[in-house]
């Protein structure tokens, strides 16, 4: 007897899917291995496994790749066009574009959308989770990944919020809808696209005045000192810096990474007396900060902001000073920074970097350099990529030097991303 080959059927809601985000199946897979480490869930998730996927030869998949599946797109197991069976189907409840903790959190905010009269606080608390943890996911995630996500949640929150009835239901999903347009505006800066993260922070702020919400508008002005600064703007980005270092009020962690910036800044213009004064209340308040964790109580716009980024921020600042402390700041920042492989790494590596160009100890320049590159290509981090790109001019009278040169030669991609950005900027 013959057999006949099994057919499959192609899950082109997958493929769809992806290619609806713009990202090829290497991309994806990529994201899908992000958004696990994000959720607390590693997974090893392969180009091959997506095309297994998409080709309908795996036609479900474990209820762990399913939750970050999830994540990453928006979509319940059904729009992903998997089959429900065994453990995961209960992995999903048919739901909308949020970045849930599980797959019923999906279903009652789809709930909530379909009948606005159920919109409470227990649907504030499903959305506060989900903004919080696309905080946590931007770390790991390159921008133009995570981009589709955050937009999706801002749209799902903005739909919550007209729903809503109850007062005090309003104020909180006005302060998540602030909260999210932060990091969409964050994410629109990482991928240049100034004019967009500019509205999103308009957004931004307008919620944190209509809450009341202090530490909201804190956080975003020091996100939007960073576009004045990208923009050679120090004197604005200063303004913007101080005034979030007063709204940060008695929030520690956000008031020294406010004032850690506006030390750099208040260097870079040249105001000696104001940088140092900036760095040294950045210090006495960070300076005996744990490190933050989700779940800790600390805002999640913070939650990045650690030890080490406190010690090269102000190694940064104060080599800018011409300070020789700067070398040991720097090397403390490294010495006590963690083994993941985040964009915070990236940043802390790159401005270590820097000082180790100004105190033309090149030997660390280049390894410290060379690890900061390959972070910064591997998960897009503009933060650490307009460090690095601004040691040209330090670095180019040393060009004959080996460590030099092999380091600039590993420049030319984050330049390329320099002018794509400086291009988006003057648009």
């Amino acid at each position: 007897m013959t057999m006949q080959p099994e057919l499959r059927t192609p899950n082109l809601a997958l493929r769809r899917t992806r290619q609806a985000m713009r990202l090829s199946q290497t991309e994806f897979a990529a994201a899908v291995r992000s958004a696990g480490l994000a959720l607390g869930t590693p997974n090893q998730c392969t180009k091959r496994l997506v095309q297994k996927w998409e080709t309908g030869e795996h036609v479900s998949c474990r209820a762990d790749y399913l939750r970050v599946l999830q994540a990453v797109t928006g979509l319940s197991v059904h729009e992903l066009g998997f089959r429900q069976t065994g453990p995961e189907s209960r992995a999903d409840v048919a739901g909308p574009a949020a970045f849930p903790t599980t797959g019923d959190a999906v279903g009652r905010l789809r709930h909530a959308l379909e009948h606005p009269s159920s919109v409470d606080s227990r649907t504030a608390d499903l959305v506060e989770s989900a903004t919080s943890r696309l905080f946590d996911l931007e770390h790991h995630s390159p921008a133009r990944l995570l981009a589709p996500t955050v937009d999706r949640h801002l749209a799902t929150i903005t739909a919550l919020l007209t729903a809503a009835r109850h007062e005090s239901v309003r104020r909180r999903l006005t302060v998540q809808a602030g909260r999210c347009a932060a990091l969409a505006g964050w994410v629109a800066l990482e991928r240049g696209e100034t004019a967009a993260a500019n509205q999103f922070w308009d957004t931004a702020i307008s919620a944190s005045q209509s809450a009341g919400e202090a530490s909201l508008l804190a956080g975003t002005l020091t996100l939007v000192s960073y576009s004045a600064h990208r923009r050679e703007d120090p004197a604005t980005a200063w303004q913007l810096a101080d005034a979030a270092a007063f709204h940060a009020g008695n929030d520690r962690r956000a008031a020294s990474w406010a004032l850690a910036r506006a030390a750099l800044y208040a260097a870079e213009l040249g105001e000696r007396p104001e940088a140092r004064e900036a760095l040294d209340k950045a210090i006495e308040l960070g300076g005996d900060l744990p490190n933050p964790r989700p779940g800790d109580g600390s805002l999640p716009w913070t939650r990045f902001f650690d030890q080490s980024r406190l010690l090269s921020a102000a190694a940064h600042a104060t080599a800018v000073l011409g300070d020789e402390s700067a070398a040991t700041l720097a090397t403390d920042a490294v010495a006590i920074l963690g083994p993941a492989r985040v964009k915070a790494r990236a940043v802390v590596m790159a401005e270590a970097t820097r000082v180790a160009a100004y105190t033309r100890d090149f030997e660390r320049c280049l390894d410290w350099g060379a690890a900061a590159c390959e972070l910064t290509e591997a998960l897009d981090a503009a933060l650490a990529a307009h460090t690095l790109q601004s040691l040209m001019p330090t670095l180019m009278p040393f060009a004959t030097v080996r460590q030099v040169r092999e380091l600039l030669a590993q420049l030319p991609g984050l330049l390329k991303a320099k002018r794509e950005d400086c291009g988006a900027v003057a648009r």
